[in-house]
């Protein structure tokens, strides 16, 4: 899933709550002119934004006189002299110079200024690449992390960039240079006037409205239907990336590889299964691993950094084999250059097959997301909220059933399709109460927050659920957690009952309840102050 759009119709403040209220996980990269940026997200939350004239870690670090510049050279030669080569913030830590905690105030402080700065551009285009989040090498505390240890408040730092855009975008207003933060003391003129804009802190106005208003704009940008032929991609825009210290693996295949099928281009680990701008996707990535050139851990820095890439692994030992299908390697071949080439072949013949319909059925998708979004937008109550949303998952699914949270129990709130003996789950869930004190799928996913898509046989369910809800046909069971803003409020379970077809919008339905829980949450925050207004 990969948006896209010009900021001259939505602009970034939009698309980056967007991106934060879906609790999305990728890379926003940004063209103004001949200037380019990007902006990296981990869970909706803002993890490294670069810019033109960012700094590196060192120069920034010396520019705040944290380190002297004499001392920093020393550490980058320590560094440059070291194999495996350490992250220059592993080297300033392991030697005493500097405390993590000193590495992540600068770094955090020039992620807000990068973004102050950012939000002024209101022309140029935008592209969210979901699921490919570049490593920040510099500040890494272990080999291969991918989200830098950071404080960050994503909600505050995304409140201050749209006041910033506000006054820009006054008349009169300061062209250009964003203004410094406007301090609010609780129960001044300040806090008053904020009430009265919409900005307090339950954030409805803002939060809510700007993600609604964002996909306004992408239903314009994002081709959501196929696009005509002579715009799509020329086929040399895929690559064949190949991370290897052997330059005749890359020099063979650029051999067998036609070049109007694919480029064949050696990068280094840290670059692997990076997408240019443009490039199919999955990339796929030969990662060489005989003779312990490259290991596990580096197969699976990749797969945590580019989920979305393709690896095949180049072994030498049938141990080896194993452990990198466990990494999550596509293939283990020998590094015989045919046998690659045949499997990249066969990858990219099989990978429209993957994708088949998607583009068609996008629209239709966004469309039903749109009218949750109109009702939070509109204010509506809780309950019609959650009735819109199961109407939603009743368009992708066969069956679900919506369980809310509560301090002892889940308590079935609302559910549609039949039970295994032909009666509506409606009727034969009301009333249910299931245990949160047992393990299952159920109370994993209100655990961590995140939905989870197996195989019914292995979800563990609570026996009288399971009784009543029955095997679907095909296995497959998907569960969504509805996340308010500091917790997990209900969670739905779904499956295709009789019905063999696999579940396909599983992104969308995600991101349908994470828009829901927001605004379900402060549908409830709302309700209790009134309540002790009146009791009060």
């Amino acid at each position: 899933m990969s948006l896209n759009g010009k900021l001259e119709d939505v602009s970034l403040g939009d698309v980056m709550q967007f991106i934060h209220l879906g609790r999305r996980t990728g890379t926003l990269s940004l063209v103004h002119g001949n200037r380019e940026a990007e902006i990296g997200f981990h869970r909706g939350q803002i993890v490294s934004a670069w810019a033109p004239g960012s700094k590196r870690l060192a120069e920034l670090l010396v520019s705040n006189g944290l380190v002297d510049p004499g001392v920093m050279a020393k550490m980058i030669r320590t560094q440059s002299s070291e194999s495996p080569r350490r992250s220059l913030g592993q080297v300033l830590i392991s030697s005493g110079t500097l405390q993590f905690e000193d590495i992540r105030k600068a770094v955090e402080q020039q992620i807000e200024k990068t973004i102050y700065e950012l939000v002024t551009w209101t022309a140029g285009s935008f592209e969210f690449a979901l699921d490919e989040l570049k490593p920040i090498d510099d500040i890494a505390m272990y080999p291969g992390d991918v989200i830098p240890k950071l404080n960050l408040n994503t909600q505050m730092v995304l409140l201050e960039a749209t006041r910033i855009l506000d006054e820009q975008s006054r008349p009169g207003g300061p062209p250009g240079e964003p203004t410094p933060p406007t301090v609010v003391e609780p129960g001044g003129r300040d806090e008053a006037a904020a009430e009265q804009d919409g900005q307090r802190f339950l954030g409805e106005s803002i939060s809510l409205s700007t993600v609604a208003d964002t996909l306004d704009g992408f239903d314009v940008e994002i081709p959501l239907e196929p696009p005509d032929a002579d715009l799509l991609p020329t086929a040399t825009l895929r690559r064949l990336q190949i991370v290897s210290q052997e330059r005749q693996i890359a020099e063979r295949l650029e051999e067998i590889i036609l070049p109007e099928v694919a480029l064949v281009v050696r990068v280094p680990l840290r670059e692997a299964g990076n997408r240019l701008p443009g490039e199919p996707t999955p990339t796929i990535v030969v990662l060489d691993m005989r003779e312990g050139a490259h290991s596990v851990e580096d197969l699976l820095a990749i797969r945590r950094s580019r989920p979305r890439s393709s690896v095949i692994a180049l072994i030498d030992s049938q141990e080896m084999t194993t452990r990198a299908f466990d990494a999550g390697a596509v293939a283990a071949l020998p590094a015989n250059p045919g046998a690659v080439a045949a499997c990249f072949h066969s990858l990219i013949r099989n990978l429209p097959d993957a994708d088949s319909g998607r583009g068609v059925g996008m629209r239709a998708g966004f469309a039903r997301l749109r009218r949750v979004l109109a009702d939070i937008r509109s204010g509506l109550l809780s309950a019609t909220m959650a009735l819109n949303l199961m109407h939603i998952i009743s368009e992708s699914v066969e069956r679900a059933v919506l369980f809310l949270v509560r301090k002892d129990a889940l308590t079935a709130l609302g559910a549609f399709g039949f039970s295994t003996e032909g009666k509506p789950l409606a009727e034969v869930t009301r009333a249910l109460r299931l245990s949160v004190n047992v393990e299952n799928v159920l109370t994993r996913c209100i655990a961590d927050g995140q939905p989870r898509t197996l195989n019914f046989d292995h979800a563990g369910l609570p026996a009288e659920f399971a009784r009543i809800i029955g095997r679907p046909s095909n296995g497959q069971i998907v569960v969504f957690p509805v996340l308010g803003a500091e917790r997990v409020i209900s969670v739905v379970y779904t499956d295709n009952g009789p019905n063999s077809r696999a579940i396909e919008d599983i992104e969308l339905l995600e991101l349908a309840t994470a828009q829901v829980g927001v605004a379900f949450e402060n549908e409830l925050l709302r309700r209790q102050i009134e309540r002790q207004a009146l009791t009060g």
